[in-house]
């Protein structure tokens, strides 16, 4: 049947808990030839996807666990392809984009680690010449210069683990973060010096979760409130328990606001209700054009 189908006109496709062969995928995605987003989530019978298309502007994949499972993704050519979303995990899933000159958004990057065992199960990402390891960026021999929204989720929230995309992403204006257990020591003032001298820090906007004010914490905030020159908006999403006013009092004297080095930078705190999470799409939200942006709940608490 997939011989058959030819979509001259079809926009979007989205493929969710489909199991289909192949060579059945490739045929359909070849027969969509104005196809502007594709999504694939949690399919099976397929190991691999190959990307040649002059109208894709979105992809979104999620790998499967099930039977034959997708472990690679290859984007050969792909000159309109602005938005590339990523999430799920699996093991040894591997991303190649070989030409994608417009690729101004990526995510949702993040490391996953056995419960039983130290070995990392991330995806690897490899733009051109760099290579990321869930994210750890092994390889830099060229900076990517287009990317301009990147999503991570780490598992311990790490400012050196940042600093390195950033070396990676130079161009970035919104950073999106989802941190899920405390991190360790952010201490950057005196290790980043000559960083700070050269890094040109381009962020506009972070959207930070979870924030609960540790040391850790505050110190990875305060690294971009007092060296980030034209950031605009730190949106800093807490848990319900902690949306009270003596909180918001502590983290007005540990975050040292006075000194932020924008002028016009604000900082706002917000409730975990509600939220999506960074990694919740469909495909309409291809053609969104933060589709990592989300709506905020009531709940808002603003520190200038």
């Amino acid at each position: 049947m997939a011989q058959a189908l030819f979509f001259p006109k079809l926009n979007r496709l989205g493929l969710e808990n489909v199991t289909i062969s192949e060579s059945s995928l490739q045929t359909m995605i070849d027969g969509c030839p104005a196809l502007e987003c594709l999504l694939i989530r949690r399919g099976s019978g397929f190991r691999c996807v190959r990307i040649n298309s002059i109208s894709l502007r979105g992809i979104g994949v999620e790998a499967y666990w099930e039977d034959l499972r997708l472990e690679e993704v290859i984007i050969e050519n792909a000159p309109c392809l602005e938005k590339l979303l990523l999430f799920g995990s699996a093991e040894s899933r591997h991303i190649s984009v070989i030409s994608a000159p417009k690729l101004q958004t990526l995510g949702c990057l993040s490391s996953h680690l056995s419960d039983f065992s130290q070995h990392d199960f991330s995806t690897t990402l490899t733009l051109y010449s760099t290579v990321i390891q869930g994210l750890r960026v092994h390889s830099l021999t060229e900076t990517v210069r287009t990317v301009k929204i990147l999503s991570v989720r780490m598992i311990a929230l790490s400012l050196d683990v940042v600093i390195d995309l950033m070396r990676c992403f130079p161009c970035l204006e919104r950073l999106y973060i989802e941190s899920i257990k405390p991190g360790k020591k952010n201490l950057w003032l005196r290790k980043h010096q000559n960083l700070i001298r050269s890094l040109d820090i381009r962020l506009k906007t972070i959207d930070w979760r979870y924030y609960v004010g540790t040391k850790s914490d505050v110190d990875f905030a305060t690294f971009f409130l007092l060296n980030a020159r034209v950031l605009e908006l730190m949106i800093l999403q807490v848990y319900h328990s902690n949306f009270k006013e003596e909180f918001f009092t502590r983290q007005r004297e540990k975050l040292q606001l006075d000194k932020k080095a924008s002028g016009g930078a604000r900082l706002h705190f917000t409730t975990d209700h509600f939220h999506g999470s960074f990694t919740d799409f469909c495909v309409r939200d291809l053609d969104l054009a933060d589709p990592f942006e989300r709506s905020y709940p009531y709940q808002f608490h603003a520190l200038s």
